[in-house]
């Protein structure tokens, strides 16, 4: 099993959610983060607009899924090819060696 940590604007949430539901990946966490990274933030307006202001960090959303790894490959290459250059974001992949549902006690595959 990998879990997938998927780094992405907030506006892109439904459509990354929409991928996954569409492989049939189970459940996902998701949750406000911020970062500072290649993409620079643009400056906003504070005040009454007189000054600008250029945030050091960039609101993003983090999504996390544990997937089986048959569906590491699939996943990525749905990823890429939906968002290609255009999203600002990243994606992480790592090993989990053991799941535990913890209501059933099912463990591994089962428990995604």
């Amino acid at each position: 099993m990998k879990k997938m940590e998927i780094i992405i604007p907030h506006r892109k949430l439904n459509e990354v959610s929409e991928i996954l539901k569409s492989a049939n990946t189970g459940g996902m966490t998701h949750y406000k983060v911020a970062g500072r990274g290649i993409t620079k933030a643009e400056a906003v307006a504070v005040g009454r607009g007189t000054t600008q202001y250029t945030p050091e960090f960039i609101p993003r959303t983090k999504v996390e899924v544990i997937i089986k790894d048959d569906q590491v490959e699939t996943l990525i290459n749905r990823l890429v090819e939906r968002f290609g250059d255009t999203l600002g974001g990243k994606l992480f992949i790592t090993d989990v060696p053991i799941v535990v549902d913890l209501s059933t006690n099912m463990r591994g595959e089962s428990a995604i």
